[in-house]
């Protein structure tokens, strides 16, 4: 065999062992969470606020002043 034909080969292969080799299909499903054990959102929850805006002057990056 010519080298151009070896080292095409040799591309092949070695793109094929660094992506994996392929995509392989598992035979288990994916797993879930189940949904009765899930629980709706409830006014005991905690509720977020929203963010307080910023109070700070302003800073010159450039000057840090």
């Amino acid at each position: 065999m010519s080298r151009t034909v070896l080292a095409a080969a040799a591309a092949v292969l070695i793109g094929l062992a660094a992506c994996g080799g392929g995509k392989r299909q598992s035979t288990k499903p994916a797993a879930t969470g189940s949904k009765a054990t899930a629980k709706p959102a409830t006014s005991e929850q905690k509720k977020k606020t929203t963010a307080k805006p910023d109070t700070a002057p302003a800073k010159n990056p450039l000057t840090n002043n």
